[in-house]
């Protein structure tokens, strides 16, 4: 009886961190998307400085879910969007926002897919 019960727990247990780390990812992927909206929202209206801020924001939110999360989630897709974002901001900071909006859109399409994986853990 007691091996069921530890059963039970452990179920328990990996059920919990399964939806505490989709719920995290989830919660990103919505901070994230706001946070390219608005830079692409700058970068065309030719407002940089606060496209760059957005965009230096998304990169530190990157930087801290990988290294906070690293436990939890797999944190390739962290590195590679936060290199879009820093790339990004590069193109920006050259005066090359076609450039940026190409790089923006290769981070939604990773936010998008972070957002897909974050439903298909529960």
């Amino acid at each position: 009886m007691k091996r069921i019960y530890a059963c039970i727990v452990i179920v328990a247990a990996l059920l919990a961190v399964s939806f505490y780390s989709s719920f995290q990812v989830q919660k990103f992927a919505d901070t994230i998307s706001v946070q390219l909206d608005t830079a692409i929202d700058a970068i065309r209206a030719q407002d940089y400085p606060t496209a760059r801020q957005a965009l230096a924001d998304g990169a530190d939110r990157c930087d801290q879910m990988r290294t906070g999360m690293n436990h939890l989630l797999r944190t390739a897709d962290f590195t590679e969007l936060e290199a879009a974002l820093r790339a990004s901001d590069g193109h920006l900071e050259m005066n090359a926002p076609e450039e940026a909006l190409g790089e923006l859109r290769r981070a939604q399409v990773q936010v998008e897919t972070l957002e897909w994986l974050s439903r298909r853990l529960v």
